[in-house]
C-alpha cells in the first residue's frame, strides 16, 4: 500500500504522540515525505519493511525520523523507534507485525529543512483450518431392490478434496452402488473418475476422499440390493456426510 505524503506546510504536530515532542516549524525549501509499509497485509509474526524518503532535493536532507504506531483511529500514536535519514533523505527498517494498524514516520528536519510526515496502514491476520459441512443425507428402511437413487441440491465446493463418511447396511443381502459429485444432469462418469467411488458388492471404505473436477454440482448416490426371498422386501440404512477443510482468516 502506498503511504500518504504530507508536506511541511501542514506543520506536523506530535503533541498527541506518546514519546514525541512537538515538531519544529517548517523552514527552507518545501519539505516532503513519501512513506510506505510493505507488504500491506501479512500473517501475524511476519516481518514488514518501513521505508521512505524525506526532505527537499537529492541532498542536504540528513535528519532524525521517529516511527509511531496506533491500532485504532481513536488510539494515541506510540513511538516505536527512531531512524536516521541519510543525506538523500532515505530511511528504512524492518520489524515484526503483530497487530493491524497505522504506522507513521515523522521527519524532524534540520537547519535547512522543515518537518514532514507520512503514514500507512497494515492488515495483520491469523489463520486456522476448520471442517466445513458441505452436505449430509441419511435414510432408514429404504427399499433398494431393484435400485434406490438420491441426489443433493446444487452446492458449490471450496478448494481441495471432499472428505466423505459413508455408512450402508442392507442386512445379509448382497448390495452395491456408487457415490460421487458431478455437474452432469445425467450423472454420467467414467471408471476411475476422481469425483466418484464405486462399491461393487458393497465392498469399500467407509471413509474416503473425492476430488471432483467441477467446482459446483450435486452429489449422486445409487444403490441396489438383491431380493432376500420372494415377496420379502430388502431394506437398507444408508447415510453419507461430506466435508471440506476451510481456512478461516481472523484480522487482529
Amino acid at each position: 500500500m502506498l503511504g500518504t505524503s504530507l508536506i511541511a506546510a501542514a506543520a506536523v504536530l506530535a503533541a498527541g504522540m506518546t514519546g514525541g515532542a512537538q515538531a519544529p516549524a517548517g523552514r527552507g525549501p518545501l519539505t516532503e515525505m513519501t512513506f510506505a509499509v510493505s507488504p500491506d497485509s501479512v500473517k501475524a509474526g511476519s516481518r514488514i519493511t518501513l521505508a521512505g524518503v524525506a526532505g527537499a532535493g537529492s541532498s542536504g536532507n540528513a535528519g532524525v525520523v521517529d516511527l509511531y504506531f496506533r491500532k485504532g483511529e481513536n488510539d494515541d500514536y506510540l513511538r516505536i523507534g527512531r531512524l536516521a535519514a541519510g543525506d538523500s533523505g532515505r530511511f528504512g527498517t524492518t520489524m515484526t507485525a503483530n497487530a493491524s494498524g497505522d504506522y507513521m514516520a515523522v521527519y524532524r528536519g534540520n537547519k535547512q529543512r522543515g518537518t514532514a510526515s507520512g503514514s500507512d496502514y497494515v492488515s495483520v491476520y491469523t489463520t486456522r483450518t476448520i471442517k466445513r459441512l458441505v452436505y449430509a443425507w441419511s435414510a432408514t428402511n429404504t427399499q433398494c431392490h431393484p435400485v434406490c437413487r438420491t441426489h443433493s441440491p446444487d452446492v458449490t465446493l471450496g478448494t481441495g478434496p471432499v472428505h466423505v463418511s459413508f455408512q450402508r447396511d442392507c442386512g445379509p443381502t448382497r448390495s452395491g452402488g456408487s457415490l460421487g459429485f458431478t455437474d452432469d444432469p445425467w450423472n454420467k462418469h467414467e471408471p476411475g473418475d476422481p469425483g466418484w467411488r464405486e462399491f461393487p458388492e458393497g465392498a469399500g471404505p467407509t471413509e474416503f476422499d473425492l476430488a471432483p473436477t467441477a467446482p459446483a454440482g450435486h452429489f449422486y448416490l445409487t444403490w441396489s440390493s438383491v431380493q432376500r426371498e420372494r415377496g420379502q422386501a430388502t431394506l437398507c440404512n444408508l447415510s453419507y456426510r461430506a466435508t471440506q477443510d476451510t481456512t478461516v482468516v481472523t484480522y487482529l
